[in-house]
């Protein structure tokens, strides 16, 4: 903007100037700023009162004032005065932005446009910042496939002497990507690169799962996607140039090329290291799935070295550098690599420190880690106390770093926990076929007074089933490997042939054998009453027998999360030894219990779990029908029913058998930590003598299985975990439904 010198008298030919010496400056004032403060003018002016008037000093002060950015026009007064003269600063400043509107942003979010922007209420108004909010938002709103937006702005200015802004926007309809078309790609055709984008073409249902909408950065990540893609399989000199893209704006699609410059494809050659720190060659490279003749990988070769990096770890080299060195032979495109490893020297574990713990007591949490301070470090020893502290279930995340301790020979440990709450009142109601409505309460704490020991009072009642349970437990007596445990319950059960009530108690005392294996004894005292008899037998009459039994428990446990698990076995063994010296009734059972879990694709997960039981009698007598296995439900096999397993009375209610087989399989997804759908197959029975056995057998039978498939949720409540399923019998008989409905609380097999 021009600016204006202007001397009311005629600086030039005004009398004053021919005054000998010039006439003295008297004052300094400012006039017409509303929004620059006065003090900030005052900085840049050099012109001072008391001191003689000077042209060329006031053309600077104007100079200085237009520096600013504020002003659009600057004149200066001056005025003659008592005993001199006095200068008058006239200032027009640049209007503020006041109110900056959005009108037609009917898909994004205004508070995401204005982060976007320069232009915002009180900075000032510039011409060229409307110029540059319709090229930002143009932008914005071509990154998230409006390429048909269009954007305009309108200024006002207001009562107040402020410019109001107005963007307006039309943003059109996103446009879908119709095609991604590849330039060069001769070795893999595009279904298999488009296969490694999570860019995708529109389909006929993207209106459900929004494929097909161009996102700037997720192509940029693509680009990076499809390189490795084209190095895992050799092109170690692939070029991905950046995407070109075509909008149809007649049709309102888009289109993407994607030009490939591929290269050469190259193998392995040779792949050596040295020997160090005591291991050879051969042990170095025993376990990589690198190998010589192999297609160049270079995800596997990444994998490779962390995998040597490892085992220095484990063994207390904790920043070992490895480090392969690439000899590239562009004639015969081979890869000779040389494996260079500096070890470093062997750490200690420093200080192990525990944080965020405002409940759990640290020695809860220290008894966790597999080695003390002092000992050598060894990162598999730190992967497993990480496991180990998830698995205490008092922590919503458990985090751990480690760095350089107090000297270079020692490595501190960092274990950040997160508490999350370990007790609950909890009332809760649910609905199955058999039980109807099932009301349970509870009031329990897995973490009394943050020592670890676990304590629950519960009941849960339905119309087939009453328990009242008391349990206390110490998993770690005095921090030692040794677990003990106290129940005491009263429950009854309806078996629709007979019904019993039991009363009695349980004590458990068991030991960690190694990290996967645990072995414990228990002991259970229970006075039992048969009632509600409906056909009277040898096997089932109404009396109260006692029961005194002592068992035996082993466990191997490799999962890799007891709550929800991915990956591992869980293998457990009982037995149970009733009656003689112990007393009352005399019988046996044993059982073998198998669970597997690995993922599949992405975060599905397989499952895998099985079960086979045996009990009997001796001495004479026969197994109590109480201590018979039934079968049917939530937690064995769903889609039925304890009537519809198993050998039946004359009347078609269930009896129970000496033997059960039962296998679940599974398919889980998890949507998130605490909320997982499954879909299931189980097929299992129970074996036993009974007026009906025509869908079992006496004895344990391979082809008189019952068979379900269904599906279900399971999640993570205030009442502790919920499962919701549904299962369908394959094998429906006359008079039977075609499937059942399970409500279930506690954990999965």
């Amino acid at each position: 903007m021009p600016y204006l010198l202007f001397f009311l008298m005629g600086l030039l030919g005004s009398p004053l100037y021919a005054q000998n010496p010039p006439p003295t400056v008297t004052a300094i004032k400012i006039q017409g700023n509303k929004r620059v403060d006065s003090s900030t003018i005052f900085y840049y002016i050099k012109t001072e009162a008391g001191k003689p008037l000077s042209r060329a000093l006031i053309r600077k002060d104007i100079e200085q004032i237009y520096s600013l950015g504020q002003f659009t026009d600057i004149q200066v007064d001056v005025r003659p005065g008592q005993g001199g003269v006095e200068v008058i600063f006239v200032v027009e400043e640049i209007p503020s932005v006041g109110e900056v509107t959005f009108v037609g942003n009917d898909t994004l979010d205004a508070a995401d446009l204005r982060d976007v922007i320069s232009i915002k209420r009180g900075v000032t108004f510039k011409e060229h910042l409307v110029n540059d909010t319709i090229q930002k938002l143009t932008t914005h709103y071509r990154e998230k496939a409006f390429f048909l937006a269009r954007v305009n702005v309108d200024t006002s200015i207001n009562a107040s002497g402020l410019v109001d802004v107005t963007i307006n926007i039309n943003e059109g309809e996103k446009v879908k990507i119709d095609e991604i078309r590849f330039i060069g790609n001769d070795s893999f055709d595009e279904d298999d690169l488009k296969d490694v984008m999570e860019t995708e073409e529109k389909w006929l249902f993207s209106f459900i799962d929004e494929s097909g909408i161009y996102k700037k950065d997720v192509l940029k990540v693509d680009v990076l996607r499809l390189e490795s893609f084209y190095q895992d399989h050799g092109y170690i000199r692939v070029r991905v140039h950046e995407p070109q893209i075509e909008v149809n704006s007649e049709d309102k699609e888009i289109y993407i090329d994607i030009k490939i410059e591929e290269g050469l494809r190259y193998k392995f050659g040779k792949i050596t290291t040295q020997e160090v720190e005591g291991f050879s060659e051969q042990e170095l490279l025993a376990d990589i799935k690198s190998k010589p003749g192999a297609v160049y990988n270079i995800s596997q070769l990444r994998e490779d070295i962390l995998n040597i990096t490892e085992k220095f770890s484990e063994k207390g080299f904790a920043y070992a550098d490895v480090n392969p060195k690439a000899a590239i032979d562009d004639k015969t495109r081979i890869v000779d690599l040389s494996i260079e490893i500096e070890p470093g020297r062997k750490v200690y574990v420093g200080k192990i420190n525990v944080i965020g713990n405002t409940r759990t007591r640290d020695n809860v949490v220290r008894r966790e880690f597999r080695f003390k301070e002092g000992e050598l470090f060894n990162s598999k020893k730190l992967k497993r106390s990480k496991q180990r502290i998830n698995n205490l279930g008092f922590f919503e995340n458990v985090k751990i770093d480690t760095h350089r301790g107090d000297t270079p020979g020692l490595i501190d440990v960092d274990a950040s926990v997160t508490e999350k709450p370990t007790g609950s009142i909890s009332f809760g109601a649910g609905f199955s076929s058999v039980d109807k409505v099932i009301f349970n309460a509870s009031v329990a704490q897995d973490n009394l007074f943050g020592t670890g020991r676990k304590v629950n009072v519960s009941a849960n009642i339905s119309a087939r089933r009453t328990n009242f349970n008391i349990l206390l437990s110490e998993p770690r007596v005095f921090d030692s490997d040794v677990s003990a445990g106290i129940n005491l319950f009263n429950s009854r059960s309806d078996f629709f042939s007979f019904d019993t009530r039991s009363r009695g108690a349980g004590l458990t005392l068991g030991k960690n054998l190694s990290e996967t294996d645990w072995a414990g004894v228990n002991y259970r005292f229970a006075r039992v009453k048969i009632s509600d008899v409906i056909n009277p037998t040898s096997l089932i009459k109404e009396e109260t027998r006692t029961t005194s039994r002592i068992g035996g428990t082993f466990i191997r446990d490799s999962r890799d999360n007891f709550i929800n698990p991915t990956k591992g076995w869980r293998h457990m063994v009982r037995l149970e030894f009733a009656g003689s010296v112990l007393g009352g009734a005399d019988f046996y059972k044993a059982a073998y219990e198998i669970s597997y879990y690995r993922k599949l694709v992405g975060k599905l997960v397989g499952a895998i779990h099985g079960e086979i039981q045996h009990a009997d009698g001796y001495g004479g007598e026969d197994l109590p029908a109480f201590e018979r296995y039934f079968m049917g439900g939530a937690n064995s096999l769903r889609g039925f029913t304890i009537r519809q397993v198993g050998p039946l009375d004359s009347l078609g209610d269930p009896l129970g058998g000496e033997q059960s087989l039962l296998l679940n399989v599974e398919l889980q997804y998890p949507i998130t930590d605490g909320f997982r759908l499954f879909a299931f197959y189980d097929r299992g029975n129970v074996y036993g003598s009974g007026f009906n056995t025509a869908s079992t057998d006496t004895n344990i039978n391979l082809s008189k299985m019952r068979e379900s498939v269904g599906g279900g949720i399971r999640f993570f409540s205030p009442f502790g975990p919920i499962a919701l399923a549904y299962g369908f019998k394959l094998d429906q008989r006359a008079g039977e439904s075609a499937g059942e409905f399970h409500f279930s609380a506690g954990n999965a097999f």
